[in-house]
């Protein structure tokens, strides 16, 4: 019988993919490279000649010690126990705008990656994240309009950076094998999002109402969501140009981009303003 780690890891051991995403990375010797859940130190390993620093947070506690243990001697590399979600990245990488633009790699723990990616996507100190993801999850991020995987995910990680799929990955690349499918995906952070800081909350709340209901169509979703008058929400939607009795899933990253603005006007001429404090609630990457 497999013995099961106790986080549930599965560890990379595939040597071809661990080339594939060093490739994907686009490494220097000047890199400032953060490594998310290194496991037993496989894709470490390889990234510790290639670049000029390396910050790994590890939560298994005996795995960060080994890892600790291993590089200990290796003074670019500083090993992190404790759960990534926690940490402060801002602490840990002070803002130095004279310092090259970071990247990002990991063998992503599946049952966590949404909000990994809801604290990297927000964080403006890197460029480029190879990450390796459940396929489904990455087919999700990279869907468009008129998928059925096309959601809040989809939206919110294409706001904020450029997706692509670099390679699919059979179970059989991990010890112990996972019961899915995987895939490497690189990020390519947008230098700024498609709409300004302000209007964040407006474009997520607008994507989650759209989205909350999704078999219904986006005047009903959107008047469940917000409290608003069906009517009132069908003729708004109207004077957008946009067909109230489409679903979210038709319109695409463009237009939610040109409406959220005009959504938090609307809200707020209604007397239903929308709360600054929830736009990074963890709930908008779900469907």
């Amino acid at each position: 019988m497999t013995h099961r780690p106790p986080l549930g890891q599965h560890f990379l051991r595939d040597p071809n993919v661990i080339k594939t995403i060093l490739a994907a990375a686009e490494l220097t010797p000047n890199t400032t490279a953060l490594e998310i859940g290194p496991g037993k130190g496989i894709l470490t390993e390889a990234l510790v000649p290639r670049v000029g620093t390396l910050v790994v947070v590890e939560l298994d506690k005996t795995l960060a010690r080994d890892l600790q243990h291993r590089f200990q001697d290796n003074v670019h590399v500083t090993i992190i126990p404790g759960d990534f979600l926690r940490v402060d990245l801002s602490s840990l990488f002070p803002r130095d705008d004279a310092r090259q633009p970071m990247k990002i790699l990991g063998n992503l723990p599946y049952s966590i990656t949404s909000p990994i990616f809801e604290k990297i996507l927000t964080w403006p100190a890197w460029d480029t994240g190879v990450f390796l993801i459940q396929r489904e999850v990455a087919d999700r991020m990279r869907s468009g309009p008129g998928s059925r995987s096309f959601g809040i995910l989809s939206l919110a990680v294409q706001l904020f950076a450029k997706v692509e799929l670099i390679l699919n990955v059979k179970p059989g690349a991990f010890r112990p094998p996972p019961k899915v499918q995987s895939a490497v995906i690189r990020l390519r952070r947008k230098v700024r999002p498609d709409v300004p800081p302000e209007t964040i909350p407006s474009f997520f709340d607008l994507a989650h109402g759209a989205f909350a209901h999704r078999r219904k169509t986006l005047g009903n979703s959107l008047s469940y969501h917000s409290g608003l008058a069906k009517k009132a929400v069908e003729n708004w939607l109207k004077q957008q140009s946009v067909d109230p009795g489409k679903r979210a899933e038709t319109l695409e990253l463009e237009d939610y981009v040109r409406l959220s603005e005009k959504w938090a006007i609307f809200r707020r001429e209604n007397g239903f303003d929308i709360a600054p404090d929830n736009v990074y609630n963890t709930e908008r990457f779900s469907d």
